[in-house]
């Protein structure tokens, strides 16, 4: 049976698209309706902080199983909820299981800095990132023809350094501006006003990320 080999890449980053979206679901809307429902049946927020946690592990377990490997977002989210079982065991503060949403924040403001060192170090982040991403849309030998680009074209180095200092510099002023909030709001409100606020910056980026891809021929 002959395969059209121009559908193999474009269903790499489908399968890509809908993990995100799961991940999504799973891990920030589903713990974040059940918060919220159970608060207006009139469970503690305690409880309802610590069952948003716990909901979210089933599914974080079945993608280590399904994937046979801890990645990055898996190790990632496993911290979060590890760290959030340990502080609700130790105390019963509703506000110190907050934390974790500072904790979440941290790690991207990480990422975000990390990102930003590329920029002046090394090689970009988005040249690594990009790579992945058209070995998904082209396969190998796509991948490394939009790589090779870096020695012989200026304005692919330029657009990339821009790029990545962009997203740098936007994850970490969401970690900055998530875990003010997380301290300084009201606990019935830090769920939904950092998953708002973080979707919102997420959507303006990615918007920006698409529009200057296209702009300086440097999508993958």
């Amino acid at each position: 049976m002959m395969i059209d080999e121009k559908t193999v890449p474009d269903a790499g980053l489908c399968r890509v698209i809908r993990a995100n979206a799961m991940t999504v679901v799973f891990e920030v809307v589903v713990p974040m309706a059940l918060f919220y429902g159970l608060r207006a049946a009139g469970v503690s927020q305690w409880w309802a902080l610590m069952a948003g946690v716990l909901v979210a592990a089933p599914f974080v377990v079945w993608t280590i199983v399904r994937n046979r490997r801890v990645d990055l977002p898996a190790l990632v989210t496993l911290s979060v909820l590890v760290l959030s079982v340990v502080l609700g065991l130790l105390s019963d503060d509703p506000r110190t299981l907050a934390i974790r949403e500072g904790w979440t924040a941290a790690l991207g403001g990480l990422f975000g800095v990390w990102m930003l060192v590329t920029v002046v170090v090394g090689r970009p982040a988005q040249l690594t990132l990009g790579r992945t991403i058209a070995e998904v849309k082209r396969g190998a030998e796509g991948a490394a023809a939009w790589a090779a680009r870096w020695e012989t074209d200026a304005r692919f180095r330029r657009g990339l350094r821009i790029n990545t200092a962009v997203w740098g510099a936007v994850l970490l002023a969401n970690a900055v501006a998530h875990v003010v909030l997380v301290y300084t709001l009201p606990i019935d409100l830090i769920s939904l006003v950092t998953t708002v606020v973080w979707l919102g910056a997420l959507a303006c980026l990615i918007t920006w990320h698409v529009w200057y891809l296209r702009k300086e021929h440097l999508d993958a």
